[in-house]
């Protein structure tokens, strides 16, 4: 098994990625663990690195005064890299996911933090009322628990290394935490630490274990959110980014102008085309006035990207979704959370289901 060794603990979450920064741009890897105390109120960021980088490690940390003519403390972190975080299980769609993610890092020049939570091990209510009888237990406990998910990180981010080697892919900055908690909280309160810009989830191809990820991301999770959510399939493959397809599904709302600015924001680098289509499920006419204005003001704001609309009458939503992508090969679909909008038509277990797995198509979900 590897060792990991803390290095340093920090009551900022700002000193400790100040010291990743410094230790990372001296070529060693560091792993972060966030700890909360619930009786102090207070979070512990550790900064972790392999044992046989310790050495290294200290001497660096031991020196940043006379390099930096301050201490660590008083040092802001500098990267001003896009950031993307991907939640791990450690399953197969969770790698796939990764990979996704290293290919758009590369396109985008962002860094990516991996971060896995591991529930608390010490479940039994009668054993947490006798937490001073017991603590020897749940000390060992968790302890093994969160070694276990340790090792599971670094055998995951060697995988993803590895894979980055047999893709010629050296620009892409990876580093990794663990923390103890409840899932959908602690993906949350690392996002308000971390500020990612875009968060990227794997969604595996059982019922079962899409259901039980799902119910947590699709309404309150994903509605709490400030950044972007990227779904991607566990079947679906990266690919190289060539050309992007992007299909956008619009209700005709006010935010449209706000998600299009962010889609293109984080496509930038890419050479793409972004269809964007209303289901009329009700052959309204009144649709095709709306889509004329949509198109009319994209052509106005928009002249330099390649957009341009459609309006698909077809009574069942997913349907119509489905076969435009498929004939047209799209490669996302993008949408914007709104209540009783297309979020809502879509983010019920059975249609999304059809989207992600049978249409194996990653969704790019925009905060409204």
């Amino acid at each position: 098994m590897q060792v990991l060794v803390t290095l340093a603990t920090y009551g900022q979450s700002r000193t400790a990625y100040a010291l990743k920064e410094i230790l990372e741009n001296e070529n060693i890897d560091c792993f972060f663990n966030i700890t909360h105390d619930a009786e102090q109120h207070v979070d512990q960021f550790r900064v972790q690195v392999r044992g046989e980088d310790v050495e290294k490690a200290v001497k660096v940390l031991m020196g940043i005064r006379e390099r930096y003519g301050r201490d660590i403390e008083e040092i802001e972190p500098v990267s001003d890299s896009r950031r993307i975080m991907v939640p791990t299980d450690f399953s197969a769609a969770s790698e796939n996911a990764c990979r996704y993610t290293i290919h758009l890092s590369e396109k985008i020049g962002a860094e990516i933090k991996v971060l896995h939570v591991f529930e608390n091990p010490v479940n039994d209510e009668h054993i947490k009322k006798q937490m001073a009888t017991f603590e020897e237990y749940v000390t060992e406990t968790i302890g093994y628990a969160e070694d276990r998910s340790k090792t599971a990180m670094l055998e995951f981010i060697g995988k993803l290394k590895q894979y980055m080697g047999s893709h010629q892919i050296s620009t892409v900055r990876i580093h990794s935490s663990i923390t103890m908690g409840s899932l959908i909280p602690t993906i949350r309160e690392a996002g308000e630490i971390y500020k990612p810009n875009l968060i990227v989830f794997g969604i595996p191809g059982t019922e079962e274990n899409y259901r039980q990820v799902f119910s947590g991301l699709a309404d309150e999770f994903i509605r709490s959110l400030e950044v972007p959510l990227f779904a991607i399939p566990a079947q679906y493959s990266p690919g190289t980014f060539a050309k992007v397809n992007i299909l956008y599904a619009t209700d005709f709302n006010e935010n449209d102008h706000t998600s299009l600015n962010r889609l293109l924001d984080i496509m930038e680098p890419f050479e793409k085309r972004i269809t964007c289509i209303h289901i009329d499920t009700e052959h309204n006419p009144s649709k095709k006035e709306r889509m004329d204005e949509l198109n009319g003001f994209l052509k106005e704001h928009y002249p330099s990207h390649e957009i341009q609309c459609r309006l698909i009458e077809q009574e069942d939503y997913i349907k119509g979704i489905r076969e435009f992508a498929d004939t047209n090969r799209m490669d996302l679909l993008s949408l914007t959370t709104r209540k009783r909008g297309i979020f809502e038509k879509l983010f019920k277990p059975n249609l999304v289901k059809q989207v992600l797995q049978e249409a194996n198509l990653p969704v790019l979900i925009f905060p409204s």
